[in-house]
């Protein structure tokens, strides 16, 4: 997700015409780099709203699991993830403009 929000931008585009030959594996090192930096936030992120479901939701979503209840499961997994990516679009904003820096 990071490595497209960065290529869609100016800067990567300036940053292509500039070296073209060296500029997609510089974004691609400098995503790793971010991702390894950022990547517990992201994760404690995803934890803290599955943890915002009740102690009945989170075993309907272990037992949707265990029975490969796909609709139940998703039913969560949509609800969650609208809040996960609320909570993690500033993340990925910021980690957006370490990797743009990093190779600019």
């Amino acid at each position: 997700m990071l490595k497209a929000v960065t290529e869609r931008t100016q800067t990567a585009a300036m940053v292509s015409k500039r070296d073209e030959s060296s500029s997609p594996e510089a974004r691609s090192r400098a995503v790793d780099a971010v991702v390894e930096r950022h990547h517990h936030e992201w994760e404690q992120n995803l934890i803290s709203v599955w943890g915002t479901l009740s102690s009945g939701e989170l075993a309907q979503v272990c037992t949707a699991l265990g029975e490969r209840d796909k609709a139940t499961y998703m039913k969560y997994v949509v609800r969650v993830g609208a809040e996960v990516q609320k909570k993690n679009e500033p993340l990925l904003t910021r980690a957006g403009v370490e990797v743009l820096e990093a190779v600019h």
